[in-house]
């Protein structure tokens, strides 16, 4: 009989120690799952980007290391830093109409750009709405004469 005391004594110790175990490494696969839910597929959630706004003939304002949610569009950036009124076209999307409360006034107008390594400036090719900004991406809204471009070097 004491052996089947013995033997009971060992399987609960071994049932203690297998269920504190157990709790341990359930800790700390919560706690690793939540410093990976930052990022999605090995990406992180969120992207940072670059972006000036200046004036022709006047100041330039950056703000660099905007960080974003990944999927964000130029205008939510912008939007992010500045007071931004636009309106949307259907089929076309968003046209700036103000930044930080400087309006559109013909000739001059909102025009977006983004920094290449291989081209420099190059002229946004869709609306703000519909252009999805990518990590570590330099980008710069400038009021300015739309019949000339000349565009600051980005810091």
């Amino acid at each position: 009989m004491e052996r089947w005391i013995a033997v009971s004594v060992l399987l609960m110790i071994w049932a203690v120690s297998a269920s504190m175990l157990a709790i341990y490494y359930r800790s700390e696969i919560t706690t690793l799952n939540q410093r990976l839910s930052a990022t999605v597929g090995g990406e992180s959630e969120y992207v940072t980007v670059n972006l000036g706004i200046g004036v022709q003939g006047g100041d330039v304002t950056w703000y660099n290391g905007t960080r974003v949610k990944r999927g964000s569009t130029l205008l939510d950036v912008t939007s992010q830093v500045a007071d931004v009124n636009y309106t949307v076209y259907p089929g076309m999307g968003a046209f700036v109409q103000s930044i930080n409360g400087v309006a559109n006034s013909d000739p001059y107008y909102w025009m977006w750009w983004t920094w290449t390594d291989w081209g420099g400036w190059q002229e946004g090719p869709v609306a703000a709405d519909r252009y999805v900004v990518a990590d570590g991406e330099t980008l710069f809204w400038y009021f300015e004469d739309a019949s000339q471009s000349p565009l600051p070097t980005p810091p």
